[in-house]
């Protein structure tokens, strides 16, 4: 069986699987993951550079053919490219590429996306006992805005997020906002003590299962920071919460 590393790609602020026996496969993984987080980044983005990227992913995947590591990093990049197209809040761009997506040949692809669509759908459904003991139910927050942060203290992106978060927080709690966090750490102790000490007060899921966490595995989180908004409604309106958060927390909190 291959070794599987945990890699954080340089300045990428993502942390995927890679196969550290096919360093081509890794290093275009890694420069297209680079070059998907910078157009993410970036205030504006040309149509070339959309289809640029987009085109980039389809010569990866002709190249490296069908393996195990390939698709993995295939899903990895359109999960990217999804969130790409999301942040953009252009509905046709990502009408489009959902409707692409979703007859990819890669059948893990067209499965990735037919999921995010199911989760768009309806009311996510979320329920469970916080480290602290209190009790979650994203049902009961209907009429709330809620981000629900994947992340981890081991996680240098994900604790660099976390000025922002606390600041977003502190400023639209009581405008309606929430937080519910899904931690991958493996020590509870620390966990405790790191949010104690950020002023991290919201509730935080801890199984101590690191990526094998029960939460983030079952909505197919390879990769972290994810941070996904939920409107009052209870839709999940976006995967792409970490652009412009308190942007984003703004017009949701005074939308009906």
């Amino acid at each position: 069986m291959k070794a599987i590393l945990f890699f954080l790609a340089a300045s990428t602020g993502i942390i995927f699987a890679q196969d550290a026996s096919a360093p081509n496969e890794k290093d275009s993984a890694i420069a297209i993951s680079q070059e998907l987080k910078a157009l993410i980044d970036a205030p504006t983005l040309s149509d070339t550079q959309w289809n640029n990227v987009d085109a980039e992913i389809d010569g990866y995947q002709k190249q490296f053919g069908v393996s195990p590591q390939t698709t993995n990093n295939v899903v990895l990049l359109r999960k990217s490219e999804l969130k790409l197209a999301d942040s953009l809040n252009n509905p046709e761009k990502y009408d489009a590429l959902v409707q692409k997506l979703s007859h990819d040949p890669v059948p893990e692809v067209a499965a990735l996306v037919a999921r995010i669509v199911e989760l768009k759908s309806k009311p996510l459904d979320l329920k469970f006992t916080a480290v602290d003991g209190r009790a979650v139910d994203l049902s009961a927050l209907r009429g709330k805005v809620v981000l629900i942060d994947f992340w981890a203290t081991w996680c240098g992106p994900c604790v660099g997020e976390v000025p922002n978060v606390v600041s977003t927080y502190q400023k639209y709690h009581d405008q309606g906002f929430e937080i519910v966090g899904i931690s991958l750490d493996e020590d509870k102790d620390a966990l405790q003590s790191f949010t104690a000490s950020k002023g991290m007060t919201w509730p935080q899921y801890f199984d101590g299962q690191g990526w094998k966490n029960a939460i983030s595995s079952s909505f197919e989180i390879h990769s972290i920071p994810a941070m996904w908004l939920v409107n009052k409604q209870g839709m999940l309106v976006t995967m792409d919460g970490r652009n412009d958060l308190e942007g984003q927390v703004a017009k949701l909190v005074t939308a009906p």
